[in-house]
């Protein structure tokens, strides 16, 4: 049985395939964010980190995840 060649591109289809799956778990992640919580659950942490970055990432508005975030934090900048 003759022995195989690789190019370049063979060694970076594991690398694709990950940032592929990554991208879907993402975007399902913030699909089901949208479905199944509501406005009366708590603060995800998806929309924790798009309040960072001012994007609106779950069912609750900006500034209202903002206004929750701000609650959390005591004197020493600690979350709780």
């Amino acid at each position: 049985m003759p022995s195989q060649t690789f190019e370049l591109l063979d060694y970076f289809a594991p690398l694709f395939v990950g940032g592929v799956f990554a991208v879907i778990v993402t975007i399902l992640t913030i699909i089901f964010n949208f479905i199944f919580i509501h406005r009366s659950d708590e603060i995800t942490a998806f929309e924790k980190l798009g309040a960072k970055y001012n994007l609106h990432i779950g069912p609750h508005r900006l500034s209202v995840v903002k206004a929750r975030m701000q609650k959390h934090v005591d004197e020493d900048g600690n979350v709780f």
